[in-house]
């Protein structure tokens, strides 16, 4: 028998598809579970038999995936969860700026430097935080509008207040792309000393989860191409397969909650979201050919966004917008008390249903907003995640 609580979920990037490396480093993923598991199809024999029993069973076809829960939490891009991250972004990263020496703009919306070019480092869509200022309502997160040389425009409910010092940052970036991001997960069962690694994986969506009173929570999807089963370890307690694999354990940052966000905005003013839910999805599916049994590469096709939103109901602007089939945006920032964490913007949204439905007495009247990103013009792209260190 097998305990839940001795299970470890294990991720290595492969350099060929569907193999796993030699010696494998492994990055331990900070799981709530998973569900993996293969994938068989079968066809019944349409032989009739006058005796009406069944000709025979046949395996047609084999594939494997599944999911990965986790509570969200900060995790570096060289770390099991960071390279989960930008597999679903289908991208890689553009490294961290920091501008020191910046100025925030008295009565204005604008961050200013002498010397350089923030525009090498900084562009529309953005996200930034100003930091150091001694106003203290001038610190914060905001989107960036405008970039010029030396000069940053942002979306702020009010104007900076003071000309005084500050630090600009912007966090690394990623954006949706085309970078197509493979695995081999482990799934290893340590009381047991048995272990099932699954080969050729990729990440097929993310769904993450903001509620009040809740921890955030993401599950990836995986499609996977084959699985091999371990009976025994490789001679040493809890190393599986060939050759000589480690195990390097998540990091152990704080766990994000509903309390983690700062900021979360829409059409450049607070957004009093009860939850936001969405699934990014990059439409991944198993190639199979004549003569061979399981996926020989995977197809991703479309990047979609879509997902929910539940706000308290305040005035007719989102019904209005969706009425008229007019397009915002969102963006949100969860950071942890250690000031890590991740910012994400939908620089381009669409409501495809929305409603404020009133279910009876003594209750909040509540928005329920069902949303899709789409690329926007100008920051083309469908989502722009950063992540702050």
């Amino acid at each position: 028998m097998s305990d839940s609580n001795r299970i470890r979920v294990s991720i290595v990037p492969e350099v060929t598809f569907g193999t796993t490396p030699s010696n494998p480093a492994y990055l331990v993923l900070g799981t709530t579970g998973e569900s993996l598991r293969d994938r068989v199809g079968y066809q019944q024999s349409a032989t009739i038999n006058n005796d009406r029993n069944v000709q025979d069973l046949l395996r047609l076809s084999k594939s494997a995936g599944g999911g990965i829960p986790m509570e969200l939490t900060y995790s570096l891009a060289t770390e099991g969860l960071g390279k989960l991250l930008l597999a679903a972004m289908a991208n890689t990263e553009t490294a961290v700026a920091a501008h020191t020496g910046c100025t925030a703009t008295n009565g204005a919306k604008t961050l200013t430097k002498s010397g350089g070019d923030l525009t090498s480092t900084v562009e529309v869509g953005d996200i930034v935080c100003v930091t150091l200022a001694s106003t203290a309502a001038n610190n914060g997160y905001y989107k960036v509008s405008a970039v010029a040389a030396t000069t940053i425009t942002v979306l702020a409910t009010a104007n900076f207040t003071g000309d005084e010092s500050c630090t600009v940052t912007r966090a690394a970036r990623t954006k949706n792309g085309t970078v197509e991001n493979y695995f081999s997960i482990e799934v290893a069962r340590l009381d047991l000393q048995v272990a099932q690694v699954f080969t050729g994986c990729a990440i097929n969506s993310l769904d993450f989860s903001i509620a009040d009173e809740a921890i955030t929570t993401a599950n990836f999807s995986v499609q996977s191409a084959n699985s091999v089963f371990y009976t025994a370890n490789n001679g040493d307690d809890d190393e599986f397969g060939a050759g000589n694999p480690t195990y390097t354990a998540a990091a152990t940052n704080p766990v994000l909650d509903s309390l983690s966000v700062p900021e979360i905005r829409s059409g450049g003013i607070a957004y009093a979201a009860k939850s936001v839910s969405m699934t990014l999805s990059n439409n991944v599916a198993p190639r199979t050919q004549i003569g061979a049994l399981g996926a020989q590469s995977m197809r991703f096709g479309e990047f979609n966004a879509s997902g929910t939103i539940s706000a308290y109901m305040s005035d007719f602007a989102d019904l209005q917008k969706y009425a008229d089939n007019t397009a915002t945006d969102i963006w949100i920032a969860l950071i942890d008390s250690a000031d890590k964490g991740y910012s994400i913007s939908f620089p381009q949204i669409k409501f495809s249903d929305a409603g404020a439905d009133v279910a009876g007495s003594n209750q909040d009247v509540m928005k329920q907003l069902s949303v899709t990103a789409v690329k926007d013009p100008v920051e083309l792209c469908t989502v722009r995640f950063q992540r702050w260190a």
